[in-house]
């Protein structure tokens, strides 16, 4: 029986993103990251607490709301949130896989382009912020059903909550890209009119359950605070534009790309006709709305989460008008599969190859711990475990420790202990007025000791340097530990 080279290829390929994702996630160090954050939050829900009102979350709930479930079947562990996130990084995959393939472009090329899409994107996989991915897979799942054409006002409604659910942002996005090409398709009309009515009614019954049950639980409040108090701050306070004129390159071209078909369709009418100019009219909207995502942190992360929504219109552009009848040859069919299998190879050495480094990192062999079987960074483990002496010893005496950094989610979660909203003091996750009402708070506490860093440049860029130069002033420096200052109301 003669072997079929291209399945054959396709097996590799598969096997490839699957070795390395799952390779990369449970090889991954644990760092001072969103992971970190993330993972102590849904901690907290498993110890009994509620998000928003003991833990200040600032995004829609459904991640942490999945992840409680994921916790509650197979433990609170951080190899049950690493298995999470990669089923989550694998969806994302597939589906976009799926999208390029919906799209008619050749399968070869489908396979190359999501090679490529993964080279650019490898560095996302340990970051831990995948409420951003799982939003980004009901995206990726709404855009297909217009590709197919089988979209529906019930299933853009269910897809508007699921996104914004997950993250408020998208979901505005989301609403806003489906408008236009609605508005595109069947111009200011009733029907267009109706259409946006019926979605919006499929979209407030779910979402009027959810907030009932915050209302019952008694966190209603909070969540609005938090998700949506602090927008203002957030925006405000975490702008950062880092090389910007690279993250806009995409865009704009995919922008005079579609001028200029716009504009000379003549030049174009053998290549593209009416179908493939309202597919691209549609690709070229998600590009440019899903764009805006990046605001107002506008760093490599973020531009290479939404990056694929960009090429999406481009490789389509570039199918029909420039590669389309180059691969329907066979002979090139197979050239690009073995492109993209060095490519995935070229990422699979490259990280076995970081499995040599990993002795600077502590493997946990402790079986109670909650980050039992993964590799933490020393600096973490050994500060966490000084930090743990004290803090007991402290408790002890009657007298509580909150560590006012970014670090102190390892401490806090191997404790499990819950200082609320002080365990994440970042500008905009303190809701409305929030620096205020934490400071007025500070002032209030009785045996309570806040560590400090002494030195400001050890801060992470996102916490508050208000109140650490509130307590600075207005506490009483009692000692050090490590690179900390004890405080202690005056």
């Amino acid at each position: 029986m003669k072997l079929n080279t291209n399945k054959i290829q396709t097996a590799i390929i598969i096997c490839f993103f699957i070795v390395i994702i799952v390779l990369f996630m449970f090889l991954y160090p644990l760092e001072i990251s969103d992971e970190l954050w993330n993972f102590q939050n849904i901690c907290k829900m498993c110890n009994g607490l509620t998000i928003y009102k003991d833990a200040n979350v600032i995004i829609t709930p459904l991640f942490f709301y999945i992840g409680f479930i994921l916790f509650k079947i197979f433990g609170a562990t951080i190899l049950t949130f690493r298995f999470y996130n990669t089923v989550i990084c694998l969806l994302t995959y597939y589906l976009t896989y799926k999208i390029l393939k919906d799209l008619k472009i050749s399968k070869n090329l489908c396979i190359i382009f999501l090679a490529l899409i993964f080279e650019f994107g490898f560095q996302l996989l340990g970051v831990g912020a995948n409420y951003n991915r799982l939003a980004i897979i009901f995206i990726l799942i709404g855009l297909d059903f217009y590709i197919n054409k089988k979209s529906n006002n019930i299933k853009q409604g269910i897809m508007i909550f699921l996104i914004f659910f997950t993250k408020q942002n998208f979901g505005v996005l989301y609403a806003i890209a489906i408008i236009l090409y609605e508005l595109y398709k069947d111009k200011f009309s009733k029907k267009f009119i109706a259409n946006q009515f019926k979605k919006f009614f499929v979209f407030i019954i779910p979402t009027g359950l959810i907030l009932l049950q915050m209302y019952l639980k008694g966190n209603l409040l909070y969540f609005v605070n938090y998700a949506f108090g602090g927008l203002l701050d957030f925006g405000e306070k975490n702008v950062a534009i880092l090389n910007f004129e690279y993250y806009a390159l995409m865009p704009i071209v995919a922008l005079i790309i579609y001028v200029l078909v716009l504009v000379k369709k003549s030049l174009f009418d053998k290549h593209i006709n009416k179908e493939q100019f309202d597919m691209l009219t549609l690709l070229f909207i998600f590009s440019t709305v899903m764009t805006f995502a990046i605001i107002p942190i506008m760093n490599t992360g973020h531009f290479l989460l939404i990056m694929p929504f960009n090429l999406f219109m481009l490789f389509y552009f570039f199918d029909i008008v420039l590669l389309d009848e180059l691969f329907k040859d066979e002979k090139y069919n197979k050239k690009v599969n073995w492109i993209a299998i060095v490519i995935l190879l070229i990422l699979l050495i490259r990280l076995l190859s970081s499995i040599f480094f990993l002795d600077d990192d502590e493997f946990i062999k402790d079986k109670k711990s909650h980050f039992y079987g993964i590799f933490v960074e020393n600096h973490i483990v050994d500060k966490s475990r000084e930090f743990q002496k004290y803090i007991l010893e402290q408790n002890e005496k009657g007298i509580e420790v909150v560590i006012l950094t970014a670090e102190s989610a390892y401490t806090m979660t191997e404790l499990k202990q819950n200082h609320g909203e002080y365990d994440l003091l970042f500008n905009g996750n303190m809701g409305y007025d929030g620096v205020k009402r934490i400071e007025k708070d500070i002032l209030s506490r009785e045996n309570t000791e806040f560590l400090v860093l002494t030195n400001e440049e050890d801060m992470f860029w996102q916490e508050s340097k208000e109140i650490r130069e509130f307590i600075i002033k207005n506490l009483k420096p009692k000692g050090e530990i490590l690179n900390y200052t004890i405080y202690t109301v005056k």
